[in-house]
């Protein structure tokens, strides 16, 4: 799996395309393949009977969730490993509440009408009939040190996932990132050889020193520029930032570290050029198609 490709950039559809197309469905998905767009970055998380589901919150998202009698559900805490597959499929996602808060973000998204929240070996499936030399899966496995009884514990969560996605030809293809950096911890003991990214984000709080969403790693840097050099020592192959937390002395460092960087989410012209210029490897847009135009139209070559 290629990471990185020197004065390139690797774009990466964020939840499919959510700027076009509702988020985390196999459609989604489809229209990157359909426009030659070669990687994504989605959610994992388990249900109560243990499958792997591609969904972002730990909680069904009433802007994004009907009920099996076509409402918009109300209820905002609905926790995905509450429900088995069976009783999460009577739910249907499909479109966005355009009324809601979330859904004006994303006012010309178009609608799917009702579909089932995938199983993880559906999007694999898809994604093996779309493989190709340039093909990257970034699996962002949802955990969180701060709250209880949302997922299983990490050692068993990831290697249900990562059984998973052995079953499948594209154990190759695929990174797995977490915010939660004992996923990260857990996925190194099972094979130290497997591609491994690290979130981070200053925004929520979560970086300090021997912080829990970093595993309890001592950190000194108050301005994360340790980051890098920490998740070197861990053995990460990238780092993914926010967007707005880093600048280009932070990039070259990571590079010196040997550490791509691939950042999140970038969605507007400005804030993929100043990515472009700083550097980075790899941008996590809900837009892959406006960024892909932007690429040719700027002749920056992209994969």
């Amino acid at each position: 799996m290629i990471l990185a490709k020197p004065n390139h950039i690797k774009i990466y559809g964020h939840r499919g395309a959510r700027g076009d197309l509702p988020e985390n469905t196999l459609d989604s998905f489809r229209y990157l393949f359909e426009n030659k767009i070669r990687a994504y970055e989605t959610d994992i998380l388990l249900t109560k009977d243990l499958v792997p589901v591609v969904n972002h919150d730990f909680r069904l998202n009433p802007a994004l969730t009907k009920d099996a009698q076509g409402n918009w559900i109300e209820d905002n805490d609905i926790k995905i490993f509450d429900l088995t597959y069976e009783e999460l499929s009577k739910f249907k996602v499909g479109s966005i509440d355009k009324k809601s808060k979330y859904g004006k973000r994303f006012d010309n998204q178009k609608s799917l009408g009702e579909m089932n929240i995938p199983k993880l070996s559906e999007l694999l499936e898809l994604t093996s009939n779309n493989i190709s030399d340039d093909l990257i899966i970034n699996l962002e496995i949802k955990s969180t040190p701060v709250e209880d009884n949302l997922t299983p514990p990490p050692n068993v969560m990831t290697r249900l996932i990562i059984d998973e996605v052995n079953k499948t030809e594209l154990k190759n293809k695929v990174m797995y990132s977490s915010f939660d950096w004992r996923i990260l911890r857990e996925i190194k003991k099972i094979d130290s050889k497997i591609s491994r990214a690290y979130l981070t984000s200053e925004l929520k709080g979560k970086i300090y020193d021997k912080s829990p969403w970093l595993d309890f790693m001592p950190l000194y840097d108050s301005d994360s520029r340790e980051l890098p050099r920490l998740i070197k020592t861990l053995g990460g192959e990238a780092w993914h930032p926010k967007s707005k937390d880093i600048d280009k002395d932070m990039v070259r460092i990571s590079h010196e570290e040997g550490l791509s960087v691939n950042v999140w989410t970038v969605n507007e012209k400005y804030e993929m050029l100043r990515m472009i210029e700083y550097g980075v490897d790899g941008i996590m847009t809900d837009y892959p198609l406006r960024l892909k135009k932007l690429c040719e139209e700027e002749g920056v070559n992209w994969f």
